[in-house]
């Protein structure tokens, strides 16, 4: 136990004589995964449809603006029914 500790119980907060490069390597994952995460994934597909919206209304203006918003209508329809249902 260590006198000097700030904490109750005098509560040492890991292991005093581990190095920073063993506190590193404790920490990565025993495997890491060659393929791109869902998450990943999504987000990349969030920002290609954001650039193509993008460049549809610095090209055709609010009218290009409004077909995106107008083809997006039914995937909100959709996202609300699933919602709804609970899956």
């Amino acid at each position: 136990m260590i006198r000097d500790s700030p904490y109750p119980g005098g509560i040492a907060q890991g292991d005093p004589n581990m190095s920073m490069n063993e506190a590193t390597a404790t920490d990565l994952p025993a495997e890491r995964s060659k393929s791109v995460s869902v998450e990943a994934k999504i987000f990349a597909g969030l920002a290609v449809f954001l650039a193509v919206v993008i460049a549809a209304t610095v090209t055709w203006g609010a009218v290009g603006l409004a077909m995106s918003a107008l083809a997006c209508v039914p995937v909100c329809y959709a996202a609300i029914l699933l919602i709804t249902i609970g899956k």
